[in-house]
């Protein structure tokens, strides 16, 4: 078998009954089901699952919701929100998307002037 046809797959889970506190940079997608309270810094994606709870701000490249967020967030990219999500703090990105029975209690930019700081993932 040749590693050349493999297809590599970059995500993560923190799945249900996990509690993680701290900051969180990554590349790729990190899906979180379980509780998160710190800070996410990343230019990929995060998925809030149905299960999840974070207590964070958040600066993605994607913002994909189905849960809870306590936190501002911000998005490169765009943030979706799924039926029964909750986002209770500011959304800031240029493309929102938000189904029937999600709820932001917050602002609301959309102004393409999106300004995000990254943490390095590279070792000094």
């Amino acid at each position: 078998m040749s590693l050349k046809n493999e297809t590599t797959n970059n995500t993560t889970f923190i799945g249900p009954g996990a509690v993680f506190k701290g900051l969180l940079g990554f590349e790729g997608t990190v899906c979180i089901d379980g509780k998160f309270e710190g800070q996410v810094d990343t230019i990929g994606t995060l998925i809030i699952g149905e299960a999840g709870e974070i207590i964070a701000d958040i600066d993605a490249g994607t913002v994909i919701c189905k849960g809870k967020v306590k936190g501002d967030v911000t998005a490169t990219t765009k943030v979706e929100m799924h039926p029964l999500s909750k986002i209770t703090g500011n959304v800031k990105s240029p493309s929102l998307s938000i189904e029937i029975g999600a709820k932001v209690e917050g602002s609301i930019d959309m102004s393409n002037k999106v300004t995000t700081s990254k943490i390095s993932l590279e070792a000094p």
